[in-house]
C-alpha cells in the first residue's frame, strides 16, 4: 500500500533568525525582565545586581536556546519524511549538508543553555556589581561566538526553508498519474476525466509543472508534462529524482498512446516508453489508444497490441476529442482503485 502523503512538511520549518536578530531579540526581552526586577526587587546593590543580571543571562539563554531547539522540532527529519517529499528535497538542496546544520543547531541550543547555567551561578558568587556587569558581558561574548559559529548552519535551513515552504501539497487520495509522449491526448484526457481546468502546481522538477484535477468519485488526476514524457536516456538527475517522486505518488497509471504518430512519435517509441514505466512503477497500468476518430489510426494497432499481448496487457480504444469510450475508461478506473 502507498505510504500516506501528509500536507507539506516543510512549511512547519519558522523564519531563521541571524545571529543578530537574535541576539536582538534575546536582549528585548532580557531588558523587559531586568526592567519588572528593578521595580520589585529590594536590597543592596550587590543583591539586585546579583539577581538583575543573572535573570538577563538566564532569559538570553533561554530565548536564544529555545529559539533554536524550536527550528529542530518543527524541521523534519530526513531520514522520516515521506519519500515523495524526501525525493523533493534532495532534488533541491544537499541533504547532508542540511543533517549537518540541523546537528549544529541543535549543538548551539544545548551549549548556550548550559552558559547560561554557568554564568548564572557566577554571578550568583560576584563580589562586586560591577563584576555581576563584567561576568554578564562575557556571556554574551561566548554567546555571540556561538551564533556566529552556526551561521552557515542557520544559511542553510533559511534557504531550504525557501525552496521547501512553497511545494504544493498533494491530496492524500487515490492518485492516477497520466503518461505518454507530449501531443497524445493527456491534457485533453485530464479535463475530460475531471470536468474541470485542472490546477497547474509548480514542482521543482519541472518547469511545466503538474497538472492535477479530480474527479466527483474522489481520484486525483495527475499530468506530469516534462517528466513521464520521454525514455530514460534523455533525462538528468533532477528528473530521474521526479520519476521515483512519482512513483510513490502513483496508485495506478493511464498510459495514452497515439497510434495515428501525429503526436510526432512513432509507435516504437511509444511503446518503448511504456516498457520503460512499466519496469519502474509497481502499479497497475491502464493502456488508453488514443484518437481512434482519426482516419488511418487502424495501421498500427496490430503493432501495438501485440506488444501488449506479450506483456499480458489490457488497452482501451479511446477518443478523447470525441468522448468515445471514456464512460469505460472511467470504470476501469474505479475497478482498480477499488482493488
Amino acid at each position: 500500500m502507498k505510504e500516506r502523503i501528509e500536507a507539506n512538511p516543510f512549511r512547519k520549518i519558522p523564519t531563521i533568525l541571524y545571529p543578530d536578530e537574535l541576539m536582538d531579540k534575546a536582549y528585548n526581552r532580557a531588558e523587559k525582565v531586568a526592567g519588572e526586577l528593578r521595580k520589585t526587587t529590594r536590597g543592596e546593590s550587590l543583591y539586585k545586581s546579583r539577581i538583575i543580571e543573572e535573570h538577563k543571562v538566564r532569559t538570553t539563554a533561554s530565548v536564544i536556546g529555545d529559539y533554536l531547539a524550536n527550528v529542530i522540532a518543527k524541521t523534519p527529519s530526513v531520514d522520516n519524511l515521506n519519500p515523495f517529499y524526501r525525493e523533493i528535497l534532495e532534488i533541491l538542496i544537499d541533504t547532508d549538508e542540511f543533517k549537518k546544520s540541523l546537528g549544529a543547531l541543535q549543538w548551539a541550543s544545548e551549549f548556550i543553555k548550559k552558559l547560561g547555567n554557568i554564568y548564572g551561578r557566577k554571578i550568583r558568587e560576584a563580589r562586586t556589581a560591577q563584576q555581576t556587569s563584567i561576568i554578564r558581558k562575557e556571556f554574551l561574548g561566548r554567546v555571540s561566538s556561538v551564533l556566529k559559529q552556526i551561521y552557515p548552519n542557520l544559511a542553510c535551513i533559511a534557504v531550504a526553508r525557501e525552496k521547501l515552504k512553497n511545494i504544493p501539497t498533494v491530496k492524500d487520495i487515490p492518485t492516477v498519474v497520466i503518461a505518454g509522449y507530449p501531443n497524445v491526448g493527456k491534457s485533453t484526457l485530464l479535463k475530460k476525466l475531471t470536468n474541470a481546468e485542472p490546477e497547474v502546481n509548480a514542482y521543482p522538477f519541472t518547469t511545466k509543472g503538474l497538472n492535477v484535477g479530480y474527479s466527483d468519485y474522489g481520484i486525483q488526476f495527475v499530468d506530469t508534462p516534462g517528466v513521464l514524457d520521454r525514455p530514460i536516456y534523455e533525462r538528468n538527475d533532477i528528473e530521474l529524482h521526479a520519476v521515483v517522486a512519482l512513483n510513490y505518488l502513483a496508485d495506478s497509471i493511464i498510459y495514452v498512446i497515439d497510434p495515428t504518430e501525429y503526436c510526432g512519435y512513432t509507435v516504437e517509441e511509444q511503446l518503448n516508453l511504456l516498457n520503460e514505466i512499466e519496469k519502474t512503477f509497481k502499479v497497475p497500468i491502464i493502456v488508453a489508444i488514443n484518437k481512434i476518430d482519426v482516419e488511418g489510426y487502424e495501421k498500427n494497432l496490430k503493432k501495438i497490441e501485440m506488444f501488449l499481448t506479450d506483456k499480458n496487457m489490457d488497452a482501451l480504444k479511446i477518443s478523447t476529442e470525441k468522448n468515445i469510450n471514456l464512460d469505460k475508461l472511467k470504470r476501469k478506473i474505479m475497478e482498480i482503485m477499488r482493488g
